[in-house]
């Protein structure tokens, strides 16, 4: 049986994903949410509380997880504070966004890294927004953008560090999604972002590649 890890599965593409993934019996999931608490009732998976802007929340999930041995790591969670069509820089909104969606993201990561079994898988969300080759850039979303683009370098950074481990780091742009943060006008529904992953955990993927709809996309 392979386990694995989805942060943020309480609503749209973590939901989607535990749900789709759980459908094997052979994979369990770890899911987290802030509230510790999911919709999904399954045999083979379980929800914990995890707040990564919180240093003490990580520990103790790390705590809760122990010596469990993990396959892959999904870090699927992650806030956007501004509204679409802000530009303006707002420390605090670049603060609280950073801490959730890089130095937590990135203190979880490093603290589980003793407990993959080889030829395990991280894969970090990140956007189209946090890319330098965004066809329709533009300066709005400052702070979610700057977030995403740091998250990429540590793929890139990770997947060269852990290649003698043979784990896979990955980042992964799932579109305009249908989700809180997407909208109800977006080109995606969180069912197929779901299916991406899917395909994703089941190959031997490239290390350190940016993937967008099963294929290898530019930083």
């Amino acid at each position: 049986m392979k386990t694995g890890i989805i942060t943020g599965c309480s609503r749209g593409i973590g939901l989607a994903t535990v749900d789709l993934l759980t459908n094997n019996n052979n994979i369990k999931i770890i899911g987290t949410s802030t509230s510790g608490n999911c919709s999904i009732s399954k045999s083979n998976f379980e929800c914990f509380q995890l707040n990564l802007s919180d240093s003490k929340s990580i520990n103790e999930f790390v705590n809760i997880i122990g010596n469990t041995k993990i396959d892959f790591l999904i870090n699927n969670a992650g806030i956007l504070l501004e509204k679409w069509n802000v530009s303006k820089i707002n420390l605090d909104h670049l603060r609280q966004t950073f801490n959730v969606n890089l130095y937590g993201t990135v203190e979880l990561t490093e603290k589980l890294i003793s407990n993959f079994n080889p030829n395990g898988q991280i894969i970090n969300v990140t956007s189209d927004w946090g890319s330098f080759s965004e066809k329709n850039f533009d300066e709005f979303q400052p702070h979610y953008k700057m977030s995403k683009t740091a998250l990429n370098m540590y793929t890139k950074l990770l997947a060269k560090r852990l290649e003698k481990q043979k784990i896979t780091v990955s980042s992964f742009d799932p579109g305009w999604t249908q989700t809180d943060m997407g909208g109800n006008d977006a080109s995606r529904k969180p069912i197929e972002v779901a299916n991406d992953f899917k395909n994703l955990l089941n190959k031997i993927s490239e290390n350190g590649k940016f993937w967008h709809r099963g294929k290898v996309r530019e930083w």
